[in-house]
């Protein structure tokens, strides 16, 4: 077989995982060999961390990868992924109940993010309002969204580091190394190196 398939570690292993459940390979000597040196290298080499952080890559149509992971396209409805750039962008962190004060960028982000689709103004902007509509819970859905769209791709211990994280009635933020984040397209990467040169 000369082609390699190309998929994710997280899925790998859970078909690994499903494959070492399901069937018993004891007799299966290219299985165990195989088995037997990883269980040999894990216990010779020093303890490290288990996963890597992948890059951020935001190209010119807005697209969303990680290719560390996938080659991939990360698939995200336009308003999460919006509120996902908006926190690449703002590394200081955000406090929910202030993002009405960023209506404006928002929309400038979403303007990019939705650009194939002539979507009226008037109906971003309702759904700008009500995502930053303080006494509501749609910047949480968003925010679960988010999480269940990278849950494809990112490992489950690395979660934390590319969702948007905080405490409810502080600041949330993506904590994301900003030096794996790349972005492509010309307006969103005037917006991050304005906010990210400070």
């Amino acid at each position: 077989m000369s082609e390699k398939l190309s998929i994710s570690y997280h899925t790998a292993k859970r078909i690994l995982l499903e494959l070492l459940e399901d069937n018993d390979f004891s007799t299966d000597e290219d299985i165990l060999k195989i088995l037997g040196s990883v269980v040999q290298k894990e216990t010779c080499e020093p303890d490290g961390d288990e996963y890597s952080l992948s890059r951020i890559i935001i190209d010119k149509e807005g697209r969303v990868f990680l290719p560390d992971y996938s080659s991939m396209e990360i698939k995200i409805p336009y308003l999460p992924k919006t509120v996902f750039i908006f926190f690449l962008i703002h590394d200081e962190g955000i406090e929910f109940k202030s993002m009405y004060n960023y209506v404006h960028e928002l929309y400038e982000i979403y303007q990019v993010v939705a650009l194939e689709k002539n979507t009226e103004a008037n109906k971003i902007k309702r759904s700008l309002d009500n995502l930053v509509e303080p006494v509501n819970n749609r910047i949480y859905e968003t925010c679960s969204i988010i999480r269940r769209n990278f849950s494809v791709v990112i490992p489950e211990p690395l979660m934390e580091m590319y969702c948007i994280t905080g405490k409810r009635g502080e600041k949330h933020q993506i904590k994301i190394d900003r030096s794996l984040i790349r972005i492509e397209n010309a307006k969103l990467k005037g917006m991050f190196d304005t906010l990210n040169s400070i």
